[in-house]
C-alpha cells in the first residue's frame, strides 16, 4: 500500500465517534536545528468532505511557504474525519508571522469569504522550559545529554549520532 492509499483509506472509512477517531499524520521538517521560540497549535473542521478536501489544498501551500521561511523547524499536520490539526514550531513568533503574510493570507480570506469551514482555532505558545535532547551513544549505550550539540560521548568519547531536531 502507498502512502498516498494509506491517506485516503483513512479519510475515507477511518471509524470515528463523538470522541474521537483514526486519521492520519505527517511531519514536514526544515532541518533547522534551533530550540523553538514559539509554537503554533491549530485546529479546524470542514463542514463535509468537500470542506476538508478545500483545506488540505491551502495546507499543502502553506507547508511549502513555511519551508522558505529561515524561522521554520517543523510542522506535525493531519486529520481525523473532518478535523484537521497542526503544531508548527518556529524560532521567533516573528518568523512566523512572516510566513503567515504568504499563502496563509489567501487561505484566511479564503476561510472568511466562503462556507466550507464549520469551526477553526488557533493559538500560539511560547516555551515555559525547554528540557534536554538526549541521544544514546550507540558504542556505550550511554544516554548523553547533547543540547549544546557537542559530537563525542561523555563516557567513552566515541563519536555520538547527530543531534535530532528539536521539534
Amino acid at each position: 500500500m502507498s502512502p498516498e492509499d494509506f491517506v485516503a483509506l483513512a479519510l475515507a472509512e477511518a471509524p470515528t465517534n463523538e470522541r474521537g477517531g483514526y486519521g492520519y499524520v505527517s511531519r514536514v521538517a526544515s532541518g533547522n536545528p534551533r530550540p523553538p521560540g514559539c509554537i503554533a497549535l491549530t485546529w479546524i473542521a470542514g463542514r463535509d468532505a468537500a470542506g476538508r478536501d478545500r483545506i488540505r489544498e491551502h495546507a499543502r501551500q502553506n507547508v511549502a511557504d513555511f519551508l522558505e521561511e529561515p524561522g521554520f523547524i517543523s510542522i506535525v499536520t493531519g486529520f481525523v474525519g473532518l478535523r484537521g490539526f497542526t503544531v508548527t514550531a518556529w524560532e521567533t513568533e516573528d518568523a512566523m508571522r512572516a510566513a503567515l503574510a504568504r499563502h496563509h493570507a489567501v487561505a484566511m480570506r479564503d476561510l472568511f469569504a466562503g462556507d466550507y469551514v464549520a469551526s477553526v482555532w488557533t493559538s500560539v505558545w511560547t516555551p515555559t522550559r525547554l528540557n534536554r535532547v538526549w541521544v544514546r551513544c550507540t558504542a556505550c549505550g550511554a544516554l548523553e545529554d547533547v543540547n549544546d550539540d557537542h559530537r563525542a560521548c561523555g563516557r567513552c568519547w566515541a563519536e555520538l549520532p547527530v543531534r535530532p531536531a528539536f521539534w
